[in-house]
């Protein structure tokens, strides 16, 4: 078998793997819903000046 056929034999599976990968950090990282519920809204207080 001619290298360069080798090299493209050797590296298909990598890329595959690579781009799999990349996919899921994608999905997982990138494009997660927002749980509603979970975030709890903090209001603050107003402090009032005090009139002398």
């Amino acid at each position: 078998m001619p290298p360069v056929i080798t090299v493209a034999v050797l590296l298909l599976p990598v890329l595959s793997l690579l781009l799999f990968g990349l996919d899921q950090v994608e999905d997982r990282w990138v494009t997660r819903p927002s749980k509603p519920g979970t975030a709890r809204v903090r209001r603050r207080r107003r402090v009032r000046p005090e009139h002398r």
